[in-house]
């Protein structure tokens, strides 16, 4: 390794190493929300679903789609401030103070998804294509009370670390004739931007990455012959390696394989039948994720639970939803990122389009918002 790039390491070390950190920055570098339906139900039915999330959560819910589908979504983006006090200097005693706070509106995701027909119009599974953004960090950092580095009084503090990963899927589903059990296989292209600029007493640094890698996963979904108002879905997608065309080190060099998975429970009869209620549990474990130099990742579980209830109304149906995610913090540098999730959403019963509005407050600040449209071709 050349000088260049020792000095690269030492300084970038010495900017993220967390010794003596006491509190820590929400974490949703590997757990953003892409904002769909599930998103106000806690992340429930992302693993049980089938529309174009799923070839992002579970490509298994492809399979049930039988008709050309396109759906987007747009949320804001998390970010959090920190107040940093103690010494930022190398091998000092610093202690951080984060905020969340509500970010800039970006997009969530963006999917289409096309059945393969044959020539007496059965369908041979279905083909997904997507662009999605599956992980979100932009901490601000400032000077606190009595903030030094190495004796030196940095009251003139400024870092700004950020982290996005957007991730294009391209997957195959397939459901067996009676639609009780589908599978989906997919392949992950990801990339990533690596931002870490600082301003202290020991001089200015401007660190900007990008890398690149690429992963697989596979899925299944199984409803019970018997009682096919229940849904079970289970998903896996690999750790991505990361790689840059630069010398440069990555403070985030893996990105974690996810297990996903979910039950979802249907019941009817409310209202004299005319509205249904969908009620769900679902889980993701994120693993893989290699320490480096500079941030320990660890393993993250996520947890979520929900209720949607579909009120029937003149020729519409108007979801409503309610649900809690927790979000666990996967290494010394984060913290969990809880939140109470709500949302609702407008489709016509007999119609080709749906939109939803869906809403979360984590505990440790700042809010979320999505909206997300659905379209089914004729």
């Amino acid at each position: 390794m050349n000088t260049r790039s020792l000095n690269r390491w030492w300084v970038l070390g010495g900017l993220l190493a967390p010794a003596g950190v006491f509190a820590q920055v929400p974490d949703v570098v590997t757990a953003l929300d892409a904002g769909g339906r599930a998103m106000g139900m806690g992340g429930v039915t992302y693993a049980t679903g089938a529309d174009t999330t799923s070839n992002f959560y579970n490509p298994a819910g492809l399979g049930l789609i039988d008709r050309a589908t396109i759906g987007l979504t747009a949320r804001n983006m998390p970010e959090s401030r920190t107040v940093v006090t103690g010494d930022i200097g190398p091998g000092g005693q610093q202690r951080l103070s984060s905020e969340g706070r509500s970010g800039a509106n970006g997009l969530g995701h963006l999917g289409v998804a096309i059945p393969l027909k044959s020539r007496g119009g059965k369908t041979n599974g279905t083909i997904g294509i997507s662009l999605t953004q599956a992980g979100q960090l932009r901490d601000e950092r400032v000077s606190g009370p009595g903030l030094v580095e190495g004796g030196l009084d940095a009251t003139g503090y400024r870092q700004l670390l950020k982290l996005d990963t957007d991730m294009i899927n391209v997957s195959y589903g397939r459901a067996n004739a009676d639609g009780t059990f589908s599978w989906g296989v997919g392949l992950v292209w990801a990339q990533t931007r690596q931002v870490n600029n600082k301003l202290a007493p020991s001089g200015a640094t401007s660190f900007d990455a990008l890398s690149t890698g690429l992963g697989a996963q596979i899925g299944i979904l199984l409803s019970p012959k018997d009682n096919s108002d229940v849904s079970f879905g289970l998903s896996y997608r690999t750790p991505i390696k990361l790689r840059t065309g630069s010398d440069s080190p990555l403070f985030f060099g893996t990105i974690p394989g996810r297990l996903a998975a979910g039950v979802a429970v249907r019941r009817d009869g409310f209202r004299g039948g005319r509205d249904f209620m969908v009620m769900g549990l679902e889980g993701q474990y994120h693993h893989g994720g290699k320490d480096s130099f500079f941030v320990d990742r660890s393993s993250q579980m996520i947890l979520g639970v929900g209720v949607e209830y579909n009120y029937a109304f003149s020729t519409y149906r108007i979801p409503v939803r309610l649900g809690y995610q927790a979000v666990a913090g996967g290494g010394d540098f984060f913290d969990r990122r809880d939140a109470l999730t709500f949302g609702f959403g407008f489709r016509p019963v007999t119609g080709d389009w749906g939109i939803d509005l869906n809403f979360g407050r984590p505990q440790g600040g700042g809010n979320d918002a999505s909206v997300g449209i659905t379209y089914r071709f004729k």
